[in-house]
């Protein structure tokens, strides 16, 4: 199956798309869909930037025409590799949090569904419509951990939330120590 017609099961039809999808089988496939997925997002995003966004960065930075095409190659090279990398280490924490709630999934089995959860990157660099289609990511990684890990909703939800909600808690920490530090070193300047 293309990437086209992958792209439109995934988005139309993710329960049918993952209840199909082979758990095994190794990386290739899943990877490729990812990269060409990365690819597509970071070209149109950096041509909507090159388009719409010049003009914001001229005033502060001077002119940037020579850069134009040296910035969207390097994008568009940087995007793919930078994704994989993130996918893989993506896959190990949620394989992790999946086995803690009692999931019975591949490691192998995670990084394919989140590999084809990238389908919303072909649309997420449309302004407003990319939250839109952020929100249907997580969807997507839900649904997906439902069928590779064979989990309720609700614990797929949960181990698809919680490394959110656990780096917003830990930015909280870590602004309150900030605050407070910086609190303390206000009074010994001025007391």
């Amino acid at each position: 199956m293309g990437y086209i017609e992958t792209w439109k099961e995934v988005m139309q039809s993710p329960s049918d798309f993952y209840r199909e999808m082979p758990k095994t089988g190794g990386y290739a496939d899943p990877l490729t869909f990812a990269a060409i997925s990365f690819i597509i997002y970071a070209l149109l995003a950096a041509l909507l930037t090159a388009l719409f966004g010049r003009g914001m960065y001229e005033g502060m930075y001077g002119s940037m025409r020579g850069l134009g095409f040296f910035a969207i190659l390097m994008t568009v090279i940087i995007t793919p590799i930078a994704g994989i990398i993130s996918l893989f280490i993506e896959a190990a924490i949620l394989y992790i949090i999946y086995k803690v709630l009692g999931g019975t999934g591949s490691y192998e089995g995670t990084v394919r569904f989140i590999s084809y959860a990238t389908a919303v990157l072909v649309l997420s660099w449309i302004p407003i419509i990319g939250w839109i289609v952020g929100i249907y990511g997580i969807y997507l990684y839900i649904v997906g951990g439902i069928y590779v890990h064979d989990v309720s909703m609700a614990r797929s939800a949960i181990a698809v939330l919680l490394p959110a909600l656990l780096a917003i808690l830990l930015m909280a920490i870590v602004m309150a120590w900030l605050f407070a530090f910086s609190g303390l070193f206000l009074y010994g300047l001025f007391f």
